[in-house]
């Protein structure tokens, strides 16, 4: 009863327009020149990748599987080169909503 009672609870809460508070694109881009710029080119301008093969921002955020959902994965769970970031719901928000916003429409 009382699980039941949490999940409506938490379900009001997430329909509950205006709630969250959206996204702040100028913190998601300082975070991205933090911790992205070393390994990716995080600038909107980036049009070309590193040496290495690495892709820009913009590259990721044009592919049709990122999503903001792929992408919180790979800032919870890093693999391959990528640090453990270590960052927030807030930050790691912020920062998907910046490169989500580095698409060309």
């Amino acid at each position: 009863m009382v699980t039941t009672m949490l999940w409506r609870i938490a379900l009001f809460l997430l329909l509950l327009p205006g709630m969250a508070a959206a996204a702040d694109l100028d913190r998601g881009r300082a975070l991205a020149e933090r911790w992205c710029g070393n390994c990716h080119l995080a600038d909107r301008a980036a049009s070309a990748g590193r040496a290495d093969g690495l892709p820009t921002l913009p590259a990721i955020a044009a592919r049709r599987e990122t999503t903001a959902a792929s992408l919180k994965g790979v800032l919870s769970a890093p693999h391959g080169r990528m640090p453990d970031l270590s960052l927030g719901a807030r930050d790691q928000d912020d920062l998907i909503a910046y490169i989500l916003s580095l698409r060309s429409n």
